[in-house]
C-alpha cells in the first residue's frame, strides 16, 4: 500500500515538469473550450463490459472543434485491473479556432488500454495507460486543386492518465455522493511521419461530481489542454468547461 501511494504521488509530481517543457519559439494561442461527453458502460457478463462513448467538443463559444464516437470491449482480468484488447474511434475534426487546419482531416483510430484502480483512505485513484494507432486523412493542393489522399497519415500515440476522486459529503463513494475530482493526462506520439517527439498534449482537470445512484454519475469542472500541432511550430492553450456523464447498464441481472 505504501509503495502504491508513493508511486502515485511521484507520478503526480513529475508530470507537470515533463508536459509543460515546451519551447518558447512556438506560435501560441489561448482560447476557450466547452467539452461534453457521454459514456455508457454496458455489462454483458461477469467480466465483459462494452463501452459506447460520445465526445462533443467546442471552442470559442460552441464553435465545432472535435467529435468522437468510441467503442470497445473491456475485460476485467482481476478485481480493479481491466484491459481493452482492441477498441475503435472515429473522429471528426472541423476547422476551428485561432490556428485552424487547412483542411478537415478526420481520423480512424484503433486503441488498446490497461486500467488499474485502488483506494487509499478516502482517495479513489485510477491509472489508465492507452496505446493508439491513428489513421488520419490527408489533403494536399496541386495546381490550385485540393487532392484527397485518403487516410494516409499514420502515427502511434501513448497516453497516461492519473485520476483522483475524493468523496466530500460521505466517507466512501456511493449513491448520492458529492465528490471532488482531479486528473492529468499526458500524450506522446511517434511514427515515420511524426516530426515532434516531445510530449505533445497535456490535459488537466479539476471539478466536482455527483454520483446519483450506482448507474449514473455527472462530473463538471475546469479543463486545461496544452496541444502542440503536428508541425511542432504551433501550440494551443485551451481553457474552459468540461461536463462528463457516465451511465452504467447491467444486462446480467
Amino acid at each position: 500500500m505504501k509503495i502504491r501511494v508513493a508511486l502515485t504521488l511521484a507520478i503526480a509530481a513529475l508530470l507537470p515538469h515533463v508536459t509543460f517543457s515546451q519551447t518558447d519559439s512556438m506560435e501560441k494561442v489561448t482560447q476557450g473550450v466547452e467539452w461534453f461527453s457521454l459514456t455508457n458502460n454496458i455489462k454483458v457478463s461477469k467480466r465483459l463490459t462494452v463501452i459506447a462513448e460520445g465526445q462533443f467538443r467546442f471552442a470559442n463559444e460552441l464553435e465545432p472543434m472535435q467529435f468522437q464516437a468510441r467503442t470497445a470491449a473491456e475485460i476485467e482480468v482481476v478485481k480493479n485491473l481491466s484491459i481493452v484488447p482492441l477498441g475503435y474511434v472515429y473522429t471528426w475534426n472541423p476547422m476551428y479556432g485561432k490556428q485552424p487546419n487547412k483542411f478537415v482531416n478526420n481520423e480512424h483510430r484503433l486503441w488498446q488500454q490497461v486500467s488499474y484502480k485502488h483506494q487509499t483512505g478516502r482517495f479513489y485513484i485510477s491509472h489508465r495507460g492507452r496505446l493508439e494507432q491513428r489513421y488520419i486523412q490527408v489533403h494536399t493542393i496541386s495546381n490550385g486543386e485540393v487532392i484527397y489522399e485518403g487516410f494516409d497519415y499514420f502515427a502511434n500515440r501513448v497516453r497516461y492518465r492519473l485520476m483522483v476522486n475524493v468523496p466530500l459529503n460521505k466517507t466512501v463513494m456511493g449513491p448520492k455522493t458529492v465528490f471532488a475530482s482531479f486528473y492529468e493526462e499526458v500524450f506522446g506520439s511517434w511514427g515515420p511521419k511524426v516530426t515532434y517527439h516531445k510530449p505533445d498534449q497535456n490535459r488537466l482537470f479539476t471539478g466536482v461530481g455527483y454520483q446519483v445512484n450506482k448507474d449514473l454519475t455527472v462530473t463538471s469542472g475546469f479543463i486545461y489542454q496544452m496541444l502542440v500541432k503536428a508541425n511542432g511550430a504551433m501550440q494551443e492553450n485551451n481553457i474552459g468547461l468540461q461536463v462528463a456523464v457516465g451511465y452504467n447498464i447491467d444486462l446480467t441481472n
